[in-house]
Parts: structure tokens; C-alpha cells; sequence
């Protein structure tokens, strides 16, 4: 006799015993199921996925709860997608029984496990992980994202509270009661949206409505965005004050961190990643770059030149500031930034400077200098707008370059 299955007049039956610890709990030896059909071979495609359920009940009596019914009603739907003819008809009934039981305490529950059983209703977290493994860009990217998902789906459980006056309110909520950023709404916005769609290529989703249209805040226009006050550059006496104050603190990573920057206008990331087999006796190179332009070579100012070949000496993992830590996603400059914030706002800046305003300093430097905008634009890994030199231009000169490197001075 096949495991779990008993003939009873020719019809057969799913039969588990149940495990010596359970049986207080349910007060009965075994359960026993109809599986309203007289093949062997039919009974046995049957039976699984009644075992199956019965013993995910059980594995939940033991942890001293009961099965969640989210997931007890997902491992119904996915048995009855599949199912077919005699099969969907015994599970039909097998699920009315089983609604009939959730209704007589939770009527709500019972509609609701009904629904999503039936394809009705989708719990929008079983397909999180699967949808992540879709996603492009880097680790930090995607974690994002998930983490935005996952906020949507603490809010709505399931689809059928999805509907985009919901998804509105929803949102005045992020933006009222958590204070977020209107930046940052479009970007959980829009990694909802994607997640949604990919429940829709799935058939999980019902409606072909798109909740998520037009319910976040609007990207400023041109007009509004230039009325808004964006990252501020230092003045060169504040830099050298802020190095100095790194320094005095008895940080001499940060402040090294922050004298490399104010003589080469590099980005915090491409300072914090920059290897001593990149730094020649007059340059160093920029290789993994946010852009193509910012693949290139930098000139190395004369008050730049010891503290580099002493850093490149002395440096024990191959990178001229050794020592950074690395977070979960090889990010060296993740920790130093933050001690930059913390000793920026110590001396009364406010968000609106950051480690990216020295790098905006240079550029005003320069430009106060007299430097053509299109070797600046070269030494700052700036992309060129104009179809002359940014298409068909090789790029200034090293020796133009390094002329116009010379050209910056601070108060020290």
C-alpha cells in the first residue's frame, strides 16, 4: 500500500498519523481525507499536497503556534494553480471546508484566505526575493530598494487593499508623518511600482490599473530647481581651518583625506579608492570613475607632492589612505564621510555643505584664476557639453593641466 493512502470501498483516502507529541493538542490519532477519486494513480498525484499541509500545521504546533495564515494559504494557492478537472474539484471543496472553519472566529480572515487561495487576493511579500534577484545596479542599490518594498508591503499586506487612493494616502503619510524627502518618496515610488509590475507578469495581480500613477510628488521644474539651494562651496580660509581642525582632533586620516581633496578637486569616493600603483612622480590616474569623463589623469600640485609620496610609501594594503574601513558594500569612504559631517557641523555648517563643497571650491578657484572651463573640466572629470571638444577633442594637455593646478592657493 502506497505511504499516507487507504482504500476505503474503492475510493481512497489521505491518512498521517499524528506525531505522539500532537496528539494532545488535536486530541485524535490521525487524520483522514477523501480524495474523491478511485485511481491508485490519481489518488497518489493527490495526496501530496495534503500531506504537505498537514505537516507544515504540525512543524507550527511545535514552535508552539499556529501556521501564519498568509503562508498557509499561499501553500494552497500554489497547489491549486496546478490543479485540474477532479483535482481542482476535490481542493474546491477541501478549501469551502476549510474557509468555513477560519469564518466561525475571524469572518474577515476566512474572505480573505478565500481570496488569496483562489487567486483573488496575492500576499505581496512572497515574491520579494525573486524580484530582488531581477534587479541591476549595485548591492547598496538594490538593498535599497527592497528596503522600499518591503515599507509598501508592511503597509499593505496584500493586494486588495491596493487601489491608488490607498497608495496616496499612503504617501501624503510618508511625507507628513515621516517626514521624507520629496526625492525620496519617488524612489520608493518607483521601486513599488517596479515590484508591482513584476507581480502583474506573474499573473498575481488582478486589476490592470497601475495604483502608483501619478501619486508621487513632482520632480521641481528648471524655474523651481535653480530656486532651490543646492550644495555651497567653501571659502578657501574654511577648508584650510576644517584640515586643521581634523588634525587638532587627532585625525590624521581625515585630515589627510581632506588636504588630498582641496589640491586635486577629486570626488571623496575616487580619493578613498585611489591605489599608490595609480600615483606617478607628477600625476596619479582616475580609473573606476562615476562617468567616462572622470577617467583621467590629475597633476599633482607641489604642496600635494610630499604628503602623497609619503602616503604611497608607507602605505600597507596598496591604497594611499590605508587603513579605511569597508562597508557590506567595498565602500572605503563610507566611514571617514561621516566623520567629515560630524566635524563639519562641530564648526556650524549646515547640509547644504558637504565634502563635495571643496571639491566645488577648486572649481571656483579655477575659474577665478582665469583656467579655460574646458581644462578645468579635465582636471575635475567633468563631461564637456560642446560637440567640439566633448566629441571630438583629446583632452588638454598635462602640461596646460598641471599649469592651471598651480594656480591654487590657500591661506595657510
Amino acid at each position: 500500500m502506497p505511504r499516507y493512502l487507504q482504500q476505503r470501498r474503492r475510493r481512497w483516502y489521505a491518512v498521517v498519523e499524528f506525531p505522539i507529541d500532537l496528539r494532545s493538542a488535536y486530541d485524535k490519532r490521525r487524520l483522514i481525507k477523501s480524495l474523491e477519486t478511485e485511481s491508485l494513480s490519481e489518488a497518489e498525484r493527490r495526496v501530496l499536497p495534503v500531506v504537505s499541509r498537514w505537516k507544515a500545521e504540525f512543524q507550527a504546533l511545535r514552535s508552539g503556534s499556529t501556521l501564519p495564515l498568509e503562508e498557509l494559504a499561499e501553500q494552497w494557492r500554489s497547489d491549486f494553480e496546478v490543479s485540474q478537472g477532479a483535482e481542482r474539484e476535490t481542493l474546491a471543496m477541501e478549501l469551502a471546508e476549510k474557509a468555513r472553519e477560519i469564518d466561525r472566529t475571524d469572518p474577515e480572515s476566512a474572505e480573505r484566505f478565500f481570496n488569496t487561495v483562489t487567486g483573488k487576493n496575492t500576499n505581496l511579500s512572497v515574491h520579494i526575493d525573486d524580484w530582488a534577484a531581477s534587479l541591476q545596479g549595485t548591492a547598496k542599490t538594490r538593498d535599497m530598494q527592497v528596503s522600499d518594498v518591503k515599507r509598501f508591503t508592511k503597509s499593505f499586506p496584500n493586494s486588495e487593499g491596493v487601489n491608488r487612493r490607498a497608495v496616496q494616502n499612503w504617501v501624503l503619510s510618508l511625507q507628513r508623518e515621516q517626514n521624507l524627502q520629496p526625492g525620496t518618496i519617488r524612489r520608493i515610488v518607483s521601486a513599488c511600482r517596479n515590484y508591482w509590475r513584476h507581480l502583474d507578469r506573474l499573473g498575481d495581480i488582478a486589476s490592470d490599473a497601475d495604483p502608483f500613477k501619478d501619486v508621487a510628488p513632482r520632480k521641481p521644474s528648471r524655474k523651481q530647481a535653480k530656486g532651490q539651494k543646492k550644495w555651497e562651496d567653501f571659502q578657501p580660509k574654511q577648508v584650510v581651518d576644517l584640515y586643521q581642525a581634523a588634525l587638532s582632533n587627532g585625525d590624521q586620516k581625515l585630515g589627510q583625506l581632506i588636504y588630498l581633496g582641496m589640491w586635486t578637486g577629486c570626488r571623496i569616493e575616487e580619493i578613498c579608492s585611489l591605489k599608490v600603483s595609480d600615483v606617478d612622480e607628477d600625476r596619479f590616474r582616475i580609473g573606476d570613475a562615476k562617468t567616462e569623463a572622470g577617467e583621467r589623469t590629475v597633476p599633482i600640485h607641489t604642496e600635494l607632492s610630499d604628503m602623497l609620496r609619503t602616503l604611497c610609501r608607507t602605505s600597507k594594503d596598496g591604497y594611499v589612505l590605508c587603513g579605511l574601513t569597508v562597508n557590506k558594500y567595498d565602500d572605503r569612504s563610507n566611514a571617514i564621510g561621516k566623520r567629515f559631517g560630524r566635524l563639519k557641523r562641530s564648526h556650524g555648517f549646515d547640509s547644504h555643505f558637504v565634502f563635495h563643497s571643496i571639491r566645488k571650491t577648486v572649481a571656483t578657484m579655477l575659474e577665478n584664476a582665469g583656467v579655460p572651463e574646458g581644462v578645468a573640466a579635465d582636471i575635475l572629470g567633468h563631461e564637456k557639453k560642446t560637440m567640439t571638444y566633448g566629441l571630438y577633442s583629446g583632452g588638454s594637455s598635462f602640461e596646460r593641466m598641471s599649469s592651471a593646478i598651480s594656480t591654487l592657493q590657500y591661506p595657510f
